[in-house]
């Protein structure tokens, strides 16, 4: 146990959670920004609100460097979705944030998707609802910064999007290597001009399999999802959105609809395509002396090895420890997994001390986890009211368990 660890990192989410305006105001640069996408803004269920925010990896692994960035705070209601900004809102909008990831960005939106509300009222982005009062893009404001540090995952969803849009998935969406690769050099060169300039650190990390991911189905766990037999052959996936689909609709015709499913051969193009952008990300990063963590061989290893929590293997099945409720978004206990990844790359990097977090502190962040099944009963704990999935998902029986 480190109990002032601890400490740092109750105190940074309560910091977080009643945010003040002058953290924003202070003349010095930031010591910590952090810049991606959903992972960094912290979706979990498909939505980004203050509950889910201040477990993100970005916010953890500033805490454990006493340090902790500042959250722009979203209040979401009952049927918030990440991306839409009816019904969720900056509950203080005047506050300068200083993880400013945002849902959505690729490599080209980080360096090209500028916020450009005027005021609160004109916010219509999730750009905007996380950058505002600033009308930057992401590199943007840590160009106008120049921090200490910044920690910079980016690239998942060049390759996201072929898995995630269930009723589009097919390789057509990955994005072109020559795309990818001439916006990750700029996104380097403007990072790397930092470095050179204003000494700053930047950690960057790459991109997990997602054909991996919770979200993908093979046959017999959108069987047991479907209710039914599923005609899916071996090697293929389709989504846990499918699934229910085929539960409601009580047959698997779906999966006659090419668009529903993933073949070896996509599954074997998106692989090959990750494994393209991550020598990319690593050259890249290698150009300026700045380390990668591996993301993509750490997932790989949480597949293989899965951690344990008093008897539960965390996995990739719903509810099953990994991920939120979209089978996409890390939980809390995986954005704990992931920012001590990051600690261990910074420490060796740069010859920091920074603490990882322990067991017991693990162990917190596992029981404080509302997406998982802890006793083996099909429904978990759940954030009632903290956006549509988890209101459905409640109203469904999937949540609301008070025994976990």
């Amino acid at each position: 146990m480190q109990p002032n660890l601890a400490k740092r990192i109750k105190g940074a989410l309560l910091c977080a959670a009643i945010a003040s305006t002058q953290i924003g105001s202070a003349t010095a640069g930031p010591a910590v920004v952090g810049i991606g996408d959903s992972i960094g803004e912290g979706v979990q269920a498909a939505d980004a609100a203050w509950q889910t925010q201040v477990f993100s990896y970005i916010h953890l692994v500033s805490a454990a460097m006493a340090t902790p960035v500042t959250i722009p705070l979203i209040q979401s209601d009952l049927f918030g979705q990440v991306g839409d900004t009816n019904g969720r809102t900056r509950i203080f909008p005047d506050v300068i944030g200083t993880n400013v990831a945002v849902s959505g960005a690729d490599v080209d939106s980080i360096l090209n998707d500028a916020a450009n509300a005027a005021n609160v009222g004109s916010i219509d982005s999730e750009t905007d609802l996380v950058l505002f009062p600033r009308q930057q893009s992401q590199i943007e404001y840590v160009e106008s910064v120049a921090p200490d540090m910044v920690l910079c995952w980016i690239g998942n969803n060049d390759v996201l999007s072929a898995v995630i849009s269930f009723g589009n998935m097919n390789t057509s969406q990955l994005t072109p290597v020559v795309d990818f690769e001439n916006a990750y050099i700029q996104l380097v060169n403007r990072l790397g001009a930092l470095v050179n300039s204003n000494g700053i650190k930047v950690v960057f990390a790459n991109i997990p399999d997602v054909t991996s991911i919770g979200f993908l189905l093979d046959r017999a766990t959108a069987s047991n999802i479907a209710g039914f037999p599923v005609n899916l052959p071996d090697g293929h996936f389709t989504s846990i959105v499918a699934a229910f689909l085929m539960n409601v609709f009580g047959n698997d015709d779906l999966m006659n609809v090419p668009d529903f499913v993933l073949d070896p051969a996509e599954v074997a193009t998106i692989i090959a395509r990750t494994q393209i952008f991550n020598a990319i990300i690593q050259r890249e990063a290698a150009r300026i002396g700045m380390p990668v963590v591996d993301m993509n061989a750490k997932f790989a290893e949480f597949l293989a090895t899965p951690p344990v929590f008093f008897g539960n293997p965390l996995t990739t099945e719903p509810l099953g420890g990994l991920f939120s409720l979209d089978g996409v978004h890390p939980n809390n206990i995986a954005h704990g997994l992931i920012a001590n990844e990051f600690i261990s790359t910074m420490n060796q990097a740069f010859g920091m001390s920074v603490p990882s977090f322990d067991q017991t502190i693990l162990e917190g962040l596992y029981f404080s986890d509302p997406s998982i099944d802890k006793d083996g009963d099909g429904q978990a704990p759940g954030r009632f009211g903290v956006g549509l999935l988890e209101t459905l998902a409640f109203l469904t029986g999937l949540t609301g368990d008070t025994n976990d």
